[in-house]
């Protein structure tokens, strides 16, 4: 089976996990001194509106400290979203509160020379800091963890509620509503309020591979750095080959977000009296 029809399959069949209806809080606040971070629940733990905001300030953290300007609009976005994809998924022991941590020792060098701000340099940070000696003195002196309690359905699903109807109107203010996209996305399509036939998610995946090559192609066009250039390239022919299967999916459901949004206002549609409406589908 060709990737393109797994990225299909992801949109038409996708098994949403309560954990991903969680709501990040408003403002993201991380231990600093001497804490041991491995007392705090693994990354897959945290719902992802609070993985997006963690990244997002932890690469704000990162250019501050080397004075250097940080990326604008889309390839700004783009790499928060990247990383917020595959950080949970390649590292999944990782905890939250490790994350500007190592993006802190990789950019002064503890982890060995790099060669520009990309992607896979973060992702190379990540992975250093899990091998590292330091992350191995913190396992050592780990205390016994206490059981983390989860919300409740009823609480995940308010709370679900209240994000996607704050989206929804940010959406129609004209604000960017790209970072939050994918768990709004997630949790309308669970209540079966997003809803398109197979033609039109087919239409969406190739929206989302035109868009993909069309912004690469922009940032390359901007970008002068030799190993930079080599990244974008690279990202383009995984698009083009159809490899970059959750760059593509996850492009495709806020493509597919953005219609349903645009529908609904054409609509007039009471987003939060609609969604209280499916909420038995919720459980």
């Amino acid at each position: 089976m060709k990737p393109i029809l797994k990225i299909l399959t992801d949109i038409v069949d996708q098994d949403v996990h309560e954990e991903s209806m969680e709501v990040a809080l408003p403002v993201i606040n991380l231990p600093s001194g001497p804490v041991n971070p491995l007392t705090f629940p693994s990354i897959r733990n945290e719902d992802d509106d609070r993985i997006f905001q963690v990244i997002v300030m932890s690469l704000a953290k990162a250019y501050t400290d080397l004075g250097q300007k940080q990326p604008e609009g889309k390839d700004k976005t783009y790499i928060a979203n990247s990383l917020a994809d595959s950080i949970p998924r390649k590292f999944p022991s990782i905890r939250l509160h490790e994350i500007p941590l190592a993006f802190e020792n990789g950019i002064r060098g503890k982890y060995g020379a790099y060669y520009g701000l990309s992607v896979v340099t973060f992702e190379n940070f990540i992975e250093a800091h899990l091998m590292s000696e330091s992350r191995e003195q913190f396992a050592r002196s780990l205390p016994v963890l206490a059981e983390v309690k989860e919300p409740d359905s009823e609480a995940k699903f308010n709370t679900a509620s209240s994000n996607a109807v704050k989206l929804y109107e940010e959406f129609k203010s004209g604000k960017d509503v790209s970072l939050a996209a994918l768990i709004v996305y997630d949790f309308l399509f669970r209540l079966g309020m997003i809803q398109y036939t197979t033609a039109e998610k087919w239409d969406f995946v190739k929206e989302a591979e035109e868009y993909l090559k069309v912004s690469l192609s922009k940032k390359l066009s901007k970008t002068l750095d030799k190993n930079k250039r080599a990244d974008i390239r690279l990202q383009i022919k995984k698009v083009d080959d159809r490899t970059a299967v959750d760059l593509i999916t996850n492009t495709s459901k806020r493509l597919a977000l953005y219609h349903y949004f645009r529908g609904s206002i054409v609509d007039e549609l009471d987003l939060k009296q609609a969604i209280e409406a499916n909420r038995e589908k919720f459980n």
